[in-house]
């Protein structure tokens, strides 16, 4: 098994999901050559914590054929990496696909396709871990603990350009979806008890909330904290790395904090709490709508005991 292929598509959430199971393979398999297929905005923090060996891009068309793009089967100019091992995670309708390409183009690589249904809310990290785990014991080749695998551990990076003075929190008011959005004046109200016991903090938006960014520049802020529109992958996880507390959204940068060991809260749809649940020492708060849940709620959540450290 001197190379593998890992194959994990879509958002920084869908890939960090995937997580434990990556670093699965790299403890069965320590001497093989991992090659991660992903997005490699994201799959960078892969390579830069030692858990992969390089990123390929999955948008990129030598790869389309794990998607169901028939066209390429038979392509004989695609120079795709060799392979002992060809290794996807799905919680869609696709590994069916992902297995008749994977066995095209890589013929004579052994094939696992690894899917779980997010509806039967069971955390998506774990089944990924628990399937993995199963098909390397079939291989008589070592496991480990889950709670060995779900950590992402990067090199020392120095604290971004305007980081908020230690101890510190971290809010992030958005998310891919305005359904998954708790309102922001709520977010405003835990902020100013965060304040109050002693943080300071960064609100933090990304990409994908560019609507947000007039709302939370035009608001008010406790002194000692900060707006962080947009920043680069590794500043964000060099801040999430260094907070004291997190609350955010069911989000990618709400996952980034759970596997870079940063405790808090995240709000979630019930419908979304139990396959997407973030781990680590992020707790959840769910309802059928964000909007239920109300500030007491989450307040009386807020374990303000492990937020100063």
């Amino acid at each position: 098994m001197n190379s593998l292929i890992a194959v994990r598509r879509g958002g920084l959430g869908d890939l960090l999901v995937a997580l434990p199971a990556v670093r699965l393979l790299r403890f069965a398999f320590p001497e093989s050559r991992i090659t991660l297929v992903s997005r490699p905005a994201y799959g960078c923090l892969f390579v830069e914590a030692g858990v992969v060996d390089a990123v390929e891009d999955a948008d990129d068309f030598r790869w389309a054929a794990l998607a169901g793009a028939d066209e390429f089967l038979n392509r004989e100019d695609l120079f795709l990496p060799e392979a002992g091992l060809v290794v996807g995670w799905f919680h869609s309708r696709t590994a069916s696909d992902f297995k008749k390409g994977a066995a095209a183009l890589l013929p004579g690589a052994s094939i696992w396709a690894i899917d779980s249904d997010p509806l039967a809310g069971k955390p998506l990290s774990r089944s990924f871990f628990n399937q993995t785990t199963a098909c390397i014991r079939r291989l008589n080749c070592p496991a480990a603990p889950f709670e060995e695998c779900d950590r992402l551990t990067l090199p020392p990076r120095p604290a971004p350009r305007g980081c908020p003075a230690r101890p510190y929190a971290v809010v992030h008011p958005g998310g891919g979806s305005r359904l998954k959005l708790w309102p922001g004046e709520r977010f405003r109200e835990i902020i100013r008890a965060l304040a109050e016991a002693g943080l300071s903090g960064a609100v933090v938006l990304g990409e994908a909330e560019t609507s947000l960014t007039t709302e939370w520049t035009d608001s008010s802020l406790p002194s000692g904290w900060i707006l962080v529109d947009r920043p680069s992958l590794p500043d964000l996880a060099a801040l999430l790395s260094g907070a004291s507390y997190y609350l955010g959204n069911d989000s990618g940068v709400t996952h980034l904090a759970a596997v870079l060991g940063a405790p808090g809260l995240a709000v979630f749809r019930s419908e979304f709490a139990g396959a997407w649940h973030p781990g680590g020492k992020i707790d959840v708060i769910s309802a059928e709508d964000v909007r239920d849940i109300s500030v007491a709620a989450v307040l009386t959540r807020l374990d303000f005991s492990r937020s100063i450290r």
